[in-house]
């Protein structure tokens, strides 16, 4: 099968062409055909199996703009990292509709902006439910006109504590709708919240495939983005691989960073969709040919890359849907041969490894930052290579410049020990800054520093509100939020150490449950030995008075 066989219109066929789709996935089979026929469906599938496709097209391809510009599709996530590469996929897949706006909405951003995108227009809005709600209480945003409503990774929803605010949202959407929900996993609360916001649903599931990649060293490095190139750098040097394809996820990315690494004085490519066809082909063709060894691209643009003895994949930026990142790593360790990967990743992403880990069913080892003795080694390498480049070079010259310098007054040592030092400062490497473990210790044990929130028992407030509060603005899981206690007036909250600052200045201006609280550090530091019990699953004692 193919998408042109799946009667979706031609504007949307087109868009899914230039990205590089022909056929569909298992998913989008099954469930773009269901949902055009305006049933109410439950979709099981793993990330990365293209599901915001399978939901994405069908809605636009009914999808009509109108005078009005009120909301017309609604689509739910957890994180706002979701909720942008959501918007961003659906605007490439309606770039050939016009008068279609997509608008996104989530926490962390000046809300003052999204009233402004909402106000010029927003057939589809892609929202985290805490901003969402934020916006309904304000007025700012109406669903009256909501004829789509999707929930993406609702069991993602239900382990950050948005599942009161997913019903409060729901109870404010017409009853005539089509209502589509999306979950990896069908656990007992998910079950419950479909019967209650879905009409006679399709089932749809497809089976978890196990995608292995035996052969291929799997590494990861911890980094602030603001190191990751000079991390590159290092890297590329300690192992010194032949041919490597480095992936980022953005355009700019690609650019800025091949910029960097010619300037470093490697021959680097880039590779993406502003290039031309004709010279995308040529460049492919030339690391093919190794005529350079280190290719800079996108997940799109390297589409067909199929290049033999490729012995080191970088993942610049950990891939937006894992599906790519077993199609990234997949291009090394062919043909019976081993290979490497290597991926850059921050503290709050390990998450993300270890989904990866689950998806592929192998470790991804952790590995430290290149130590100052590993640079220093490295360094000696360096130099010994372009001593070795010299004594190959005109040696009657620079016998005649040696007397010369001799007859100066400098003697041999001196000589020696001044070019040497010029050479390790061209060539030695800084350590790089140890990144912070967001939260944890050696050991597995958590720190929490405990701040206190402005809002209590009074202001409505209960465990599910702060949870959802902090992760929809911070991206602060709910699982690595600790101790919650709730007082009259006030509560207290458990956060990983190291993101205090953060969700102090970020809740500072964020509203839980219609209030925008004062919020503060009460308590330094707290040791944590995986001891800590789960809130979640003991029922809250009766309060009475």
């Amino acid at each position: 099968m193919q998408f042109k066989d799946l009667n979706l219109r031609e504007e949307l066929l087109r868009a899914v062409s230039e990205m590089g789709y022909d056929e569909p996935s298992e998913i989008q089979s099954q469930a773009i055909p269901v949902l055009l026929d305006q049933r109410d469906i439950i979709g099981m599938s793993q990330t990365g199996s293209g599901k915001t496709a399978a939901f994405g097209l069908p809605l636009l391809n009914q999808l009509e703009p109108l005078d009005n510009r009120k909301t017309k599709a609604l689509i739910l996530c957890p994180t706002r990292e979701l909720c942008l590469q959501v918007a961003g996929e659906m605007r490439k897949y309606s770039q050939y509709l016009p008068g279609i706006r997509v608008v996104s909405v989530y926490g962390g951003q000046e809300i003052s902006k999204q009233i402004q995108d909402i106000k010029r227009g927003s057939d589809i809005v892609v929202a985290t439910p805490g901003r969402l709600l934020d916006h309904l209480r304000r007025r700012t945003l109406r669903l009256d006109n909501c004829s789509t409503v999707v929930l993406d990774e609702a069991d993602e929803m239900l382990n950050m504590g948005f599942l009161d605010d997913i019903k409060d949202v729901f109870s404010q959407l017409p009853e005539e709708r089509q209502t589509v929900l999306f979950s990896a996993t069908m656990p007992k609360e998910i079950r419950e919240l479909a019967e209650e916001i879905l009409n006679d649903p399709a089932h749809v599931k497809v089976k978890n495939k196990t995608l292995t990649v035996e052969s291929i060293e799997q590494i990861a490095y911890q980094v602030q983005p603001r190191q990751k190139m000079e991390l590159m750098v290092q890297l590329l040097e300690l192992y010194d691989f032949k041919s490597t394809l480095v992936f980022c996820n953005t355009k700019k990315m690609v650019d800025e960073l091949t910029s960097y690494l010619n300037k470093e004085g490697y021959k680097a490519m880039a590779l993406h969709g502003d290039i031309r066809q004709e010279r995308r082909t040529s460049i492919m063709n030339q690391f093919k040919n190794k005529d350079f060894n280190l290719l800079v691209a996108t997940d799109v643009a390297a589409r067909g890359i199929d290049v033999d003895r490729l012995d080191l994949v970088i993942n610049y930026d950990l891939p937006q849907e894992n599906e790519y990142y077993v199609h990234r790593i997949g291009r090394t360790g062919r043909a019976g041969e081993s290979g490497v990967a290597i991926s850059f990743y921050s503290p709050r992403q390990e998450f993300v490894l270890k989904g990866l880990e689950k998806l592929t069913k192998q470790d991804i080892a952790r590995r430290d930052l290149p130590s100052q003795r590993e640079l220093s080694d490295l360094t000696v390498k360096l130099v010994e290579k372009e001593v070795q480049d010299g004594l190959l070079s005109a040696a009657d010259k620079s016998q005649h410049v040696i007397s010369e310098l001799l007859s100066l007054g400098y003697s041999r040592e001196e000589l020696l020990f001044g070019l040497v030092s010029k050479l390790v400062g061209e060539n030695s490497m800084k350590s790089l800054e140890p990144v912070k473990k967001a939260g944890r210790r050696e050991g597995g044990k958590r720190n929490f520093v405990t701040i206190s929130i402005g809002l209590g028992r009074k202001h409505g407030i209960k465990p599910g509100n702060l949870i959802a509060g902090i992760a929809d603005s911070t991206g602060i899981r709910g699982d690595d939020i600790g101790k919650i206690k709730i007082s009259e007036r006030s509560s207290t909250v458990e956060i990983p150490k190291g993101e205090e600052k953060m969700v102090i200045e970020t809740l500072s201006q964020t509203k839980i449950n219609g209030k925008i609280p004062y919020v503060s550090i009460v308590k330094a530091e707290r040791s944590d030995r995986g001891e800590r019990s789960d809130r979640r699953s003991r029922k809250p004692r009766s309060r009475k008075g």
